[in-house]
């Protein structure tokens, strides 16, 4: 190897070991650019009212007690308010994605178009987030705080918490019902019905012998009864629970446990409960698990 050649390795040898430490420098700038932003460290405890204001709607979840929450004034769903905490809890920082105003529009975390997360603890604020736009692979989203322009890219569901609807974070729990604690069942039909009876360890229809098996498969569906949705203002103005087409009493020793009365619709069926002023929703299939024909209830 000439000299001229040994001179020109050793100048790109210089100049790569040069590129090397530049890019160390600006990879330990970026880290402790990410390592400045902190996703709020909240909990379900730590919190009495969480808003989400967004473009098109507002939810508001407010605390009733120690367990239970309310969604815009309705029961909540615990398992949605536990997701959004648990969304927080298991967030993570994947990079520093922007620094300037001219980017927020475009990843969704300005005022046009951010999801602003508020956490307050009565009067007082405990922390703020601006969810906007899904990320690279539809995983994550970008996301920012109030007040600065730095926007970060966040893996994680909680772009999918802040997309819920009021309905999906309603408590959509019609009843749960434990199958041993029901005595008689009694299902009207515009067209007749029938009654179940708890008797000598089995069960009678009317006056012959249930399979019990049947009748036992028909009661572990209202262990966890849970609706597919509500009406709607417009919907409850149509329904018509003065003379349901159907309605379903469960007794227990003490009375009553349930008492449903339902209107049927185009592709699915309303609900009442004799206690409850919500509009359920229910799936049409779901009829014949709830109340089925009494030809398949009779012992064979």
């Amino acid at each position: 190897m000439t000299t001229r050649q040994l001179r020109q390795v050793a100048v790109a040898l210089v100049v790569l070991v040069f590129l090397w430490g530049l890019a160390e420098v600006l990879t330990k700038g970026s880290d402790k650019l990410d390592g400045d932003f902190v996703l709020p460290a909240v909990k379900a405890t730590d919190v009495d009212t969480v808003r989400l204001a967004r473009p098109a709607d507002t939810i508001l979840l407010v605390r009733r007690d120690s367990v239970t929450w309310t969604v815009n004034g309705f029961d909540a769903s615990g398992d949605a308010v536990n997701q959004l905490f648990d969304a927080l809890a298991k967030a993570t920082v994947a990079e520093l994605a922007a620094q300037s105003t001219a980017s927020h529009n475009r990843m969704g975390v300005d005022s046009a178009k951010g999801k602003r997360l508020t956490f307050r603890r009565g009067a007082d604020t405990v922390d703020q987030l601006i969810v906007g736009e899904r990320g690279p692979g539809y995983t994550g989203a970008y996301v920012r705080r109030p007040g600065s322009d730095d926007v970060y890219l966040v893996r994680g569901e909680l772009p999918t918490v802040a997309d819920k609807m009021l309905e999906d974070w309603r408590d959509k729990r019609i009843v749960s019902i434990e199958p041993d604690s029901v005595t008689e069942v009694r299902v009207e039909r515009r067209r007749g019905g029938y009654t179940l009876r708890r008797a000598d360890g089995g069960w009678r229809i009317d006056a012959a012998a249930a399979d019990s098996s049947a009748v036992r498969r028909m009661l572990d569906q209202w262990r966890n009864l849970q609706a597919a949705g509500f009406a709607t203002r417009e919907q409850e103005d149509s329904t018509d629970f003065r003379r349901p087409d159907r309605t379903v009493t469960l007794l227990g020793k003490q009375g009553p446990l349930l008492e449903l009365a339902l209107d049927s619709a185009a592709y699915w069926w309303w609900a009442r409960k004799s206690t409850g002023a919500y509009v359920y929703r229910i799936e049409s299939w779901r009829m014949d698990q709830l109340m089925p024909a009494d030809s398949t209830l009779r012992h064979k």
